[in-house]
């Protein structure tokens, strides 16, 4: 029950300061991006209060060729506040594929259009150059779902801008922008209307244009033919920032050589770390993958129907903390896996139950726990065949994603 707020940060923008000191804004790509939103809302159902929303979302956008984009979006269960620092369970991962035409998003294939990113051409850049106090008027998009009922309605937006200087955020040079519009759409027959304020604060980093930080303050009330109402008051913190690319192929080269360089207090050795050097001898393979890297941790022994892994595994895991502790600033997926034996709801919880096992004893190994997000999906995804043992031994696994 909750709207589809990720937003679109993928375009950095460059800006070039004229001779009377204005400023020119430019969209430019400049490689892959990494997205988190907070979402933190009092919700009311028909004028009651009913409580908080707390959502976020995570994605790693991957720019492509011709102004086309890949990626994943990663919507996270609710939370409450004091586990902001814990890891997140996974309730949905969307694949997307879109292309930016101008100021129109066009999603591929068009006709599987999810929601995300939901907004399209937001913030929009003034073609001229601006500075403290120029205005300017845009026209944008936004995919809504009140209902969370994975079918987003994409509305149309006209936001206002002013333009307010340079200023330090954290340190950091950074342009503000502020930004308004009002949310007014009728949909047709059953469909919702919804009213509403937003105010966006907008930072973007003057080195290379990447939004920082947006701020949207809300207040959005959606209601249907029958009278029913449902509204959000709060705000929506939207985090970008670039990402260094992932060399998939040199990572997984730098895993698995036997003689490695590392540092030492009086310069550097030669040494063979058999826990990493053997990662394949151990059930555990290393592949590129369009999202990372992954690794698939196979035949993952637990207790029988239990989350509680075996005490011959501690030295697959101590291996495996090592590996991902040599990308110290990625995000980590971690999936779980189950045979099919009939039971799919049971095992649905089974391999959410493994996936927070494996996070928490990877946690213990030392890796910050806000670093991974986790999902099951039972036994949905086999990869052999289950009615036979070899097949079923397969099927139970445990996934890491070293995200782009």
């Amino acid at each position: 029950m909750w709207i589809l707020t990720a937003v679109l940060l993928l375009i950095p923008l460059f800006p070039a300061f004229s001779q009377e000191g204005t400023v020119r804004l430019f969209r430019e790509v400049q490689g892959p991006y990494s997205i988190v939103e907070k979402s933190d809302w009092s919700r009311y159902d028909n004028g009651k209060y009913i409580g908080h929303v707390y959502r976020e979302v995570r994605a790693s956008i991957i720019p492509q060729a011709m102004q086309q984009y890949r990626g994943n979006f990663f919507v996270m269960e609710e939370t409450l506040r004091d586990m902001r620092q814990s890891a997140r369970a996974v309730d949905e991962v969307i694949p997307v594929s879109f292309r930016i035409d101008g100021e129109r998003v066009a999603i591929d294939p068009p006709g599987d259009d999810r929601g995300f990113p939901s907004l399209r051409n937001f913030p929009a850049i003034p073609a001229d150059a601006i500075k403290p106090g120029s205005k300017w008027i845009a026209k944008g998009k936004r995919a809504v779902d009140p209902l969370n009922e994975g079918k987003p309605v994409v509305i149309p937006l006209v936001a206002e801008y002013e333009y307010r200087g340079i200023e330090d955020y954290r340190n950091i040079p950074v342009h503000r922008i502020v930004a308004k519009y009002a949310s007014r759409y009728e949909g047709q027959g059953e469909a919702f209307q919804v009213q509403g304020t937003h105010n966006v604060d907008i930072l973007l980093r003057v080195s290379d244009g990447i939004p920082l930080l947006m701020r949207d303050t809300l207040d959005e009330t959606y209601s249907w033919p029958n009278g029913s109402t449902i509204r959000f008051r709060g705000f929506t913190l939207t985090f970008g920032d670039g990402l260094v690319p992932l060399d998939r192929e040199a990572f997984i080269t730098t895993v698995k050589t036997t003689e490695r360089t590392l540092p030492t207090g009086s310069g550097t050795k030669k040494s063979t770390d058999p826990g990493i050097d053997k990662i394949a001898e151990s059930g555990i393979d290393l592949a590129a993958v369009p999202e990372g890297v992954k690794l698939t941790v196979k035949d993952i022994r637990f207790e029988p129907d239990s989350d509680q892994m075996l005490a011959a595994e501690r030295p697959r895991l101590d291996m495996i903390a090592r590996v991902l502790k040599e990308t110290p600033d990625r995000t980590f997926l971690v999936e779980g896996h189950t045979a099919a034996i009939g039971r799919p709801t049971g095992e649905m919880e089974l391999s959410v139950q493994r996936a927070k096992g494996m996070v928490d004893e990877l946690v213990s190994r030392g890796i910050p726990a806000e670093r991974f997000i986790y999902k099951g999906w039972g036994g949905t995804r086999p990869l052999g065949d289950n009615t036979s043992d070899e097949g079923r031994r397969i099927n139970r696994r445990v996934e890491i994603t070293i995200l782009e």
